[in-house]
């Protein structure tokens, strides 16, 4: 592979295959007066990308609207979606430009996506911007969850500005880019199905077989072979969402990926206390999208899926392929919270070991991930912080009686591998938000550092439960 500067990357546009109907050529609007702020070298080795020969000026002359990397035609691309459950006709890329594709390091394609790159014909009432509060908050939890090898969009740079916007009040603009192998969505298939639009969708579905689903060539119906493999794929997302503690927020169709990444980061959360029916999103009141939902959610959007490919699969093989869900979640689910817990093997006790733990987490309002860590702790020979968190039932004894018969020499060893000693906890985001305010971005890069090793990094004031004020907090849509 040969290691390239910005400036020598060339791109490519295989979204431009699709019909125009699809999408509009756009323009990114430049931010005024821009400047680097953060850049991430994992993400950049995906694509090539020397951070040696990349210089910060450079990143902020091309991702801020100035100039355009050799082959880039920026598009804005045009969907549907169920918000909060209901149907909303068009959506599309508000303040977002698709700005072409390149081969990566290990032969995959990536998509550089620019965000906060002003308006859109789809923008509807906004200003196609993003505010960096925002962009931070994505820049953050995208590499976090990619560390946690949880399926995820990522992100390469943020570029700051004196461009002023408005949300809540007045906020600097900001600009991301991200990169994924594709932003298409559930919502895309669904703008072609209600606007009736059948040949579109064959197209849309071809597509994404010839370029993320090229197994399915082969099989009888390709798009029932890739219709199952969106469904497990989901299914594992949300299995590794839910075993971290991670909520989305905003499990909109238009924000569900046809590839099974984590895609668009509004106002999520990890679990702080553990709380089942935690809602990280401030305007969610009838807790649609609260944590414990996640799983039921993502079917949900699924069978939302299937309707628009009802012309292209029979009936009965869609539901034969959404009946695989749970049992995929099930598998994926367990076996993930088994290595957080030590437990190698199977016994047919596994799961209530497990459903017991969330119990006595719930029970006792301990901290997720700290419990965790202190149950390695305990396997180590220090149980004091284990016993302070949950040692007060008898419940909790018989428990520990029954794990501890489970469990083997290599526990700790198993746990260790798989308990983040850091998540990026929203009071830890938000402190970062208000120093990058002030033109300080120094926590932002310690943060990110420490993010990028949650398994390897030392217990440090990174892995401190918040505040109690600020635990399991809320947030807005525009977050």
């Amino acid at each position: 592979m040969t290691w390239l500067g910005l400036n020598q990357l060339h791109l490519d546009n295989r979204f431009r295959q699709l019909p125009a109907a699809f999408y509009q050529s756009v323009a990114p609007q430049p931010l005024k007066n821009p400047y680097l702020i953060a850049f991430s070298t994992a993400a950049a080795k995906q694509i090539g990308l020397d951070p040696c020969q990349t210089s910060a000026q450079t990143l902020s002359e091309y991702f801020s609207g100035q100039r355009l990397l050799s082959g880039s035609e920026p598009l804005a691309s045009v969907y549907a979606g169920h918000q909060f459950g209901g149907y909303t006709p068009q959506l599309g890329d508000g303040r977002a430009l698709l700005l072409g594709d390149l081969v990566g390091t290990d032969g995959q394609r990536w998509e550089l996506q620019l965000k906060g790159s002003g308006k859109t014909p789809y923008s509807r009432h906004g200003d196609g911007r993003a505010a960096l509060r925002s962009v931070i908050r994505e820049y953050l939890c995208s590499e976090a969850l990619a560390a946690l090898d949880v399926p995820t969009t990522r992100a390469l740079c943020i570029i700051g500005s004196e461009t002023q916007i408005y949300r809540e009040s007045i906020e600097l603009a900001a600009a991301m880019v991200r990169m994924s192998p594709s932003h298409i969505r559930f919502g895309h298939f669904e703008y072609c199905y209600y606007s009736r639009q059948s040949e579109q969708l064959k197209r849309l579905a071809d597509f994404v077989i010839e370029h993320h689903y090229p197994q399915a060539v082969e099989q009888s119906n390709p798009y029932l072979t890739m219709f199952a493999e969106v469904v497990e794929r989901t299914a594992q997302l949300v299995a590794r969402w839910q075993a971290f503690g991670f909520c989305h927020g905003v499990m909109n169709t238009d924000n569900m990926s046809i590839i099974g990444v984590t895609l668009d980061y509004g106002p999520f959360g990890f679990l702080d206390q553990y709380q089942p029916d935690y809602r990280c999103n401030r305007t969610d009141d009838r807790g649609r999208y609260a944590f414990q939902q996640q799983p039921s959610i993502a079917l949900w959007n699924c069978v939302c899926l299937a309707q628009t490919l009802s012309g292209l699969i029979k009936q009965s093989d869609l539901e034969a392929a959404l009946q695989r869900f749970q049992p995929v979640y099930g598998i994926a689910y367990t076996e993930l919270m088994k290595k957080r817990l030590g437990m190698e093997g199977r016994t047919q006790q596994d799961g209530a070991l497990i459903d017991t733990f969330l119990q006595l987490l719930e029970q006792q309002k301990a901290d997720y991930s700290i419990a965790f860590l202190a149950l390695e702790q305990a396997q180590r020979g220090d149980s004091e912080p284990l016993m302070t968190l949950l040692g007060a039932s008898d419940r909790f004894a018989a428990w520990y009686r029954d794990y501890r018969d489970r469990i083997t020499a290599n526990a700790a060893a198993v746990m260790a591998q798989h308990n983040p000693r850091v998540i990026l906890r929203n009071y830890l985001a938000q402190a970062v938000i208000e120093r990058a305010e002030q033109g300080d971005f120094s926590e932002l890069a310690q943060l990110h550092a420490t993010l990028k090793q949650p398994f390897e990094v030392p217990l440090n004031r990174y892995a401190q439960a918040p505040p109690k004020s600020e635990n399991n907090v809320s947030l807005s849509c525009s977050s």
